[in-house]
């Protein structure tokens, strides 16, 4: 299948390129040590949520093992920092892959500098991509029994897909609205790629995981589109003139 290299409008609404680690420092001090390394393009530091629970529970619930407790803003991207993830995101709108992935290496080379990882637990690419309509009658997928539609009213959809050295998490759901858009509602189409299978130096390990993930999930994303739904998108292509 041709892939675009780019549509219009751009239905990506959040990405971040996530990676999970065990530190050699006390968990209270990784934020500082990190945001040292990253404070030159993000000045702007904010808490989180989970820092307003008591320290045992946030170091002993599995559900914030893994949570950011702050936020670094720059002009075109975001970070999030726990005692065990860090992730990049994009501020505003997607600027596509290329500058995308650049700021992510460049960010998390500098993270990875520190020196404060003894252990990379996992490495993830996540998109989210929002429509403002419902989106199952564009796609190719449906959901049947006995050969009737179950496609209700909010209906929802997930799996995990192999890929190409990585897994990916596919969530579909309508009847949705995101967080940083609660009042608009619509459909959403979820693409998580990751591995935890991680090993080798950092930065070449993290370079080919994103490049798999990236051509993982953008095969997924546009396979799932009808070919006339893609159509009203604009694509644009490698080979266009």
């Amino acid at each position: 299948m041709r892939l675009p290299k780019s549509i219009s409008p751009c239905p990506i609404r959040e990405a971040a390129a996530e990676v999970r680690f065990e530190a050699n420092v006390p968990a209270d001090a990784v934020f500082g040590i990190v945001y040292q390394a990253l404070k030159r393009d993000f000045a702007k530091a904010e808490p989180l949520l989970p820092l307003a629970f008591p320290p045992d529970i946030r170091n002993t619930d599995k559900d914030f093992a893994f949570q950011p407790h702050y936020r670094l803003s720059g002009e075109t991207a975001v970070v999030l920092i726990g005692p065990k993830v860090i992730s990049v995101g994009i501020r505003g709108q997607y600027p596509g892959w290329t500058a995308y992935s650049r700021r992510v290496r460049e960010t998390l080379s500098h993270f990875h500098q520190a020196g404060i990882v003894t252990r990379t637990l996992r490495l993830g690419l996540r998109y989210i991509s929002f429509f403002g309509f419902d989106i199952y009658p564009q796609l190719r997928l449906r959901i049947m029994a006995d050969e009737r539609s179950l496609d209700g009213d909010e209906t929802f959809f997930k799996t995990v897909l192999p890929g190409k050295n990585c897994r990916s998490l596919l969530q579909i759901g309508k009847g949705l609205a995101l967080l940083s858009r609660p009042v608009e509602a619509g459909s959403v189409i979820d693409l998580d790629s990751f591995s935890t299978e991680v090993s080798g130096e950092f930065i070449p390990t993290l370079g080919g995981f994103l490049e798999d993930a990236h051509q993982t999930e953008k095969e997924l994303f546009f396979g799932l589109l009808k070919p006339e739904f893609l159509k009203t998108l604009n694509p644009v292509y490698d080979d266009a003139n």
